[in-house]
């Protein structure tokens, strides 16, 4: 058997990992980087996915440590040999990974090109099965287009000229690649169908399949320059027609550019924006950079008094539209963070709900399902979606408010709510609320019971409770910090109330919406 000795990379630093890979030409040695993970649990299931001959690991990782993962790896394949990389301070760990079979060790502080060689060709003279000889075809080209992603440079000796005779021409673009079936299912396609498949649509252009992170494949595209014109219009047609049967293709396509050596920037700077923009043109079949529709004039912002107020006056219906016609402003505003414009929607229901509250409607069913509309609000995959979920949040607010007329209070007991809903982050209680008021606090006390059908401090941490599950959800918080900022000066007390009215703890409540 002739063939490359196959390597798996396990660190959980990143630029180490990067570094080791284009460290040198390694198919020149004889030695093929199949693979990597951040820790010894996804190194586990890569090795059972890529059957590597030799595994270089690192001791200090999360998950699950070196020393862990080489002993559990060496118990169930014991054929695989094991390099180790360690720092000076980490030693009695790497004589625990060398007892439970590793063939070798590497000392970080020391790693450089000619000693990682000379470990890896005497550790895959240990494997009795591979004839091991060096290759001198150069790198796949794979492995090259990877390279240049990451930010490195190509030899223009050793590695450039492959380059120019694989791609020949001055025009390049990238293409996100999703071919469907009739019903508008994506084709199972391996990397060679996929290749053989766009040839056969685009027979005169150069194309490669391009190791990039994500699930649809991205395709770097070669053509002369004077049929760049004829190649993105063909490809338009290609998308429509993908387009015709159930599904959407999804595709994106870049601008074009002149040089190889660009490829990496031009995916990190505009395809993955253009890819991110899919969420507010997830029905056009493909979306080509430079051809996007003119931005919304900077400078709008949604009114939440004024919507709030349509559900306050029980004008549901102009409610649902005004945010209808947001969403048609926000399709126009593309180069928005997704995360921000979801949070804000999701608050919005937040905001209706405790608006009903406070008119008194019945809406315990809408109380249980707000969560329901936060998590789809969360995973929708597009702005149509997000809009589809807030369009049901909005009827199943018009049906609350059918009949009920909304029940209204005094203005006193308006301006009591309002108050303690504006100032509910500070030291609050009956008798500073009572004062503010110029009430007497036994009469206010009265006053708020005959009105609602909790008392003023329960409503109270209702409120603070309610503000608190809005925090959680934006992960982004500590918890301790929540309980301040919703005026509980004891963090303990804090917890104890959330519980009550929640029947989670803070933290339970967090992982429980994130899950």
């Amino acid at each position: 058997m002739n063939r490359l000795c196959k390597v798996l990379i396990v660190d959980d630093e990143f630029l180490v990992r990067q570094g080791i890979k284009h460290h040198m030409n390694w198919e020149a040695e004889g030695f093929i980087i199949v693979g990597e993970a951040s820790n010894g649990e996804e190194g586990l299931q890569q090795v059972s996915l890529l059957k590597p001959d030799i595994v270089i690991t690192d001791i200090v990782m999360p998950v699950m440590d070196g020393e862990t993962f080489v002993r559990t790896l060496k118990a169930s394949n014991p054929q695989i040999e094991v390099i180790v990389l360690s720092s000076f301070s980490e030693f009695e760990y790497v004589r625990s990974t060398l007892q439970h079979g590793a063939a070798d060790y590497i000392l970080k502080p020391k790693l450089d090109t000619n000693e990682l060689l000379q470990v890896l060709q005497r550790t895959a003279g240990k494997i009795p099965e591979l004839q091991f000889e060096p290759s001198h075809d150069g790198w796949r080209l794979g492995q090259l287009m990877e390279k240049m992603l990451s930010g490195f440079t190509l030899d223009e000796d050793s590695e450039m000229p492959m380059i120019r005779d694989t791609f020949p021409h001055e025009s390049f673009r990238l293409l996100v690649y999703k071919p469907m079936d009739a019903e508008g299912n994506p084709l199972k396609l391996d990397q060679e169908e996929i290749e053989s498949r766009l040839r056969s649509d685009l027979p005169e252009v150069e194309c490669a399949i391009v190791p990039a992170e994500g699930a649809l494949p991205v395709m770097l595209l070669n053509v002369d320059p004077a049929r760049d014109e004829w190649m993105v219009e063909r490809i338009k047609q290609l998308a429509s027609e993908n387009a015709a049967g159930q599904g959407n293709p999804g595709w994106v396509l870049s601008d074009s550019f002149t040089s190889f050596e660009q490829m990496g920037i031009v995916y990190r700077e505009r395809l993955i924006k253009l890819m991110e923009y899919r969420f507010y043109y997830k029905d056009r079949p493909i979306l080509v950079y430079g051809e996007l529709p003119p931005m919304h004039p900077a400078g709008y912002q949604f009114n939440v008094n004024m919507f709030l107020q349509h559900v306050k006056r029980n004008r549901v219906e102009a409610a649902r539209e005004y945010l209808q016609d947001h969403a048609t402003i926000l399709g126009r505003d593309y180069i928005a963070d997704v995360f921000e414009i979801k949070s804000f929607l999701g608050n919005l229901i937040f905001n209706v709900t405790i608006t009903l509250a406070d008119m008194d409607v019945q809406s315990a069913g809408l109380e249980e399902s707000k969560y329901t509309y936060f998590k789809n609000v969360d995973g929708a995959t597009s702005l149509n979606e997000v809009m589809t979920v807030l369009d049901q949040f909005m009827t199943e607010v018009q049906e609350c408010t059918v009949g009920a007329g909304g029940k209204r209070s005094d203005p006193n007991m308006k301006m009591l709510l309002d108050y303690m809903h504006e100032h509910f982050d500070q030291p609050l209680g009956l008798v500073e609320v009572a004062k503010h008021f110029h009430f007497n606090p036994s009469y206010l006390s009265s006053y708020f019971s005959s009105h609602k059908k909790e008392g003023f401090n329960e409503y109270l941490n209702k409120i603070r409770i309610e503000k608190a599950e809005e925090l959680l959800r934006s992960d982004d918080v500590t918890i301790s910090e929540i309980s301040s900022m919703v005026g509980y000066s004891d963090h303990s007390y804090f917890c104890k109330v959330f519980k009550k009215f929640t029947g989670l703890s803070p933290s339970r409540y967090r992982r429980k919406f994130w899950a």
